[in-house]
């Protein structure tokens, strides 16, 4: 773990910083300070797998400098309440910049509040890029109900209820390990009597105090298309207020830039900076992988008509996912009328295997599953790898109510109450050689 500094605002506040080494592939090296967002303390950051990647994706663009704001984490706290907290984490961002001795710097603020862009604005001559990633950008006639559900919004967050959740980061809202990393960073982030005080000053600061109009630098706004935690009109409004701003819409639907397709997010903010799309190597991880299939979807679906079909197969994935997520598993995609998931044992595979089975049939839902244990590329939130067309091609072979499993998940599990049935050796299309598989006993 790297080292934490401190820098020392005007005011005399501690503001706790990091600087991350660049990547080997870092050429031309630049200083890439991120601004974040939320009240998520640096500490945590790199806990999270995804926001690991996000760091990782950057650090091929420079070294790479994080903080947390006064209020937040390793901090001092907010002691000026007069003066609007936006303001005084401006100020700390510049401290940061001036105690990192930060050079030829690229701003990638993904805070919403107009942090980067106000220091960006005030500093042009010691900003080289600014990527602003789903900034806040409201029409004036928009602003004092807009900041009524900010604040609201804010109180949720403080007060821990799943609906923020499921706003910022609605592709983990069903996975365990995510909520439980998303509550402890709101715990140690800030505390209980700062964390509302924080959110009342922050929400209740105007857009145009972000001085977006003002930003003489090269700018770059990143929104995914489906986030709902903005306004729809984001990027409408921000080609007004930055006419020579490069937008940019990705897909998906997740708030925080760490959550859905990292690399995608990545990729631009290096292409825009550097000229090319870099993105960090794959993360190779021991993982066991999960496919379910719907049996006789196709009939099933003529049956019903299209609208009918749609509500079962969201049935589907909702029971799935809540399976999935309390055994500590994510669910990484839906494949029409099933889903790939990842889980963190073998065994605890198997009772999510029979579970799902289970839950589905009292759907009236027939389904089989193929797993898998091996090791598998990580790319942000997608997976790839054979161990994942070896799951696929293994869930090909069973029938309805079936768990099909490959040698690899029966020597995980030696010496459990768990049991299997032979089916003998076959071959799976497109992968070498010959493979045993078993079939998880009815019983079991």
């Amino acid at each position: 773990m790297v080292d934490v500094l401190y820098a020392r605002a005007a005011d005399g506040t501690h503001v706790a910083y990091r600087v991350l080494e660049a990547g080997p592939s870092a050429k031309p090296a630049r200083d890439i300070v991120m601004v974040p967002g939320g009240l998520i303390p640096l500490e945590l950051f790199e806990e999270e797998p995804g926001f690991a990647r996000l760091l990782d994706g950057l650090r091929s663009l420079g070294r790479v400098i994080v903080f947390d704001r006064r209020g937040v984490g390793l901090s001092d706290p907010v002691s000026d309440w007069e003066c609007p907290v936006v303001d005084q984490w401006t100020d700390d961002l510049a401290a940061v910049v001036d105690a990192s001795v930060a050079r030829d710097i690229v701003l990638v603020a993904w805070d919403g509040f107009g942090v980067g862009s106000r220091y960006a604005a005030l500093h042009p001559e010691r900003v080289s890029a600014l990527a602003l990633v789903e900034p806040t950008i409201v029409a004036d006639n928009d602003w004092a109900s807009w900041s009524e559900r900010r604040v609201q919004r804010g109180m949720a967050n403080v007060r821990g209820e799943d609906d923020i959740l499921a706003q910022v980061a609605p592709s983990r809202i069903g996975d365990r390990t995510f909520r439980d990393w998303y509550a402890r960073a709101g715990r140690l982030g800030a505390s209980p009597s700062m964390a509302p005080r924080i959110w009342e000053s922050v929400m209740r600061a105007h857009p145009r105090d972000s001085l977006y109009e003002q930003l003489a630098v090269p700018t770059l706004v990143l929104h995914r298309r489906d986030n709902r935690f903005v306004n729809d009109d984001v990027l409408t409004l921000a080609a007004e207020r930055m006419p020579h701003a490069r937008l940019v819409e990705l897909e998906g639907c997740d708030h925080f830039p760490f959550v859905g397709d990292v690399d995608a997010l990545v990729a631009e903010i290096a292409e825009f900076v550097v000229g090319e799309r870099r993105i960090p190597a794959p993360r190779r991880l021991l993982s066991v992988v999960v496919f379910t299939d719907l049996v006789g979807s196709t009939e099933r679906a003529s049956s019903l008509g299209d609208e009918n079909w749609k509500a079962v197969l969201d049935r589907h994935d909702a029971a799935v996912r809540t399976i999935v997520g309390r055994a500590g598993g994510s669910v990484v995609k839906t494949t029409g009328d099933g889903v790939l998931a990842l889980l963190p044992s073998a065994g605890i595979c198997l009772r999510v295997a029979t579970d799902i089975r289970r839950d589905l049939a009292a759907e009236g839902l027939d389904v089989r599953i193929g797993v898998h244990a091996g090791d598998i590329d990580h790319r942000g939130d997608d997976v790839s790898g054979l161990a994942v067309n070896i799951a696929s091609r293994v869930m090909s072979k069973g029938g309805g109510g079936e768990i099909v499993v490959t040698a690899s998940v029966v020597a995980a599990v030696a010496g459990q109450a768990v049991e299997f049935e032979s089916l003998g050796t076959h071959d799976l299309k497109g992968i070498p050689g010959r493979w045993e598989l078993f079939r998880l006993a009815a019983d079991t």
